[in-house]
Order: C-alpha cells, then structure tokens, then sequence
C-alpha cells in the first residue's frame, strides 16, 4: 500500500510540475501577429455601420516589455461604403514575464479609402482618408517560445476627410465623417 501510495504521489508531483512549466514567448527579435476583429461604430449619427478587421503586424521586439512594429489593417463593413486601409506604427507592451501575459497596443498612422462604394440610391464612398488612432488591451498565451495565441478588446479612431455621401438625383454631400470604433477579436504571435 505504500509503495501504491508513493508512486500515486509522485505521479501527481511530476503532472503538476509539468503543468507548471514556465514557457516564456520569444523577448527579442523580430514579432509577428496577424489577428481578427469585429466591432461597431459608436458615433451616433453612423451608430449602425459595424467594422470587419483584418490585422498584420511585424516588429521588433527590443526589451522583454517592449516592441514597435508596421501595420496595416483592412477594414470592411457591410455595404463596402466605408472600407478602408490603415497604415500605422505600433508600441506594444507586455506586463509579465508569464505563459498568460496582459499586453497593450497604441497605434497611429493614415487610414487609406480603398475607392469601394456601397452602391444604390444611397452610395457612400470615402474619397479621401485621414488620420487613424487605435489602442488594444488583451492577453496574450505561449504556446510556445515562438508561438501564442492573443484575445483582445479594441479601440480604434478613423478620421476620414472627405466622405460623399449620393441619393437618387446624384451627389446630395460631401463632408468629412469620424468614427469610433469598439470591438474584440483573436489573433496569433509568431
């Protein structure tokens, strides 16, 4: 019985101890991450337009806390009206020297229209982009040393200069449209 007793004990131990396997991501060189987002204009006069986002980042990762990268972002929404690419530079962060670690992300660049417009009796084309201001907040887990997977929340300000907005008789307006847009999504680290 001791001996059962014994080897049931270590068992556990060595299970435990392998779970507890300290698995750090990479701390320095060059990062990747290519993430998902979905989130929702809260500007109340454009209240129902909600955003699609695919994210690509590559940077350098020069502290254990600390790195700065290129992006870019393709945004859609429903109707193509307001879809767009931004591109920006990034500063991200990361608070633990852990497996599962907090990070956050600020960004900032130029958001370009991609000429799409959304068509019908009310057409709506972004003719001239603008200033692009995003902040994440996520975490972010090690798979590996080389590889993790992240979950986020997202902020992101669209500054569009010039937007024409069309009916039925031709061009009813042109004015320049600001977004703020609050979503989530996942993404992966290599």
């Amino acid at each position: 019985m001791k001996k059962l007793s014994l080897t049931i004990v270590l068992m556990l131990a060595a299970m435990v101890a392998a779970a507890q396997e300290h698995i750090e991501f990479k701390w320095y060189g060059l990062y990747n991450v290519i993430d998902f987002s979905y989130g929702k204009n809260v500007n109340s006069k454009y209240d129902d337009v909600s955003m699609t986002q695919f994210t690509a980042v590559m940077g350098f990762q020069y502290r254990k806390e600390t790195g700065v990268g290129l992006g870019v972002c393709f945004m859609s929404d429903g109707s193509n009206g307001y879809t767009q690419l931004p591109l920006f530079v990034e500063l991200r962060s990361h608070y633990l020297r852990s497996r599962l670690t907090p990070y956050t992300v600020v960004r900032a660049g130029y958001t370009l229209p991609l000429g799409e417009s959304s068509g019908g009796t009310n057409a709506v084309t972004i003719k001239k982009g603008g200033a692009y201001f995003g902040l994440e907040v996520g975490g972010r887990f090690a798979v590996s040393p080389k590889f993790g997977v992240s979950a986020h929340v997202r902020f992101s300000l669209l500054n569009m200069n010039e937007v024409e907005f069309c009916d039925k008789l031709g061009l009813a307006e042109r004015h320049g449209v600001l977004f703020h847009v609050i979503g989530g999504g996942a993404g992966i680290n290599f």
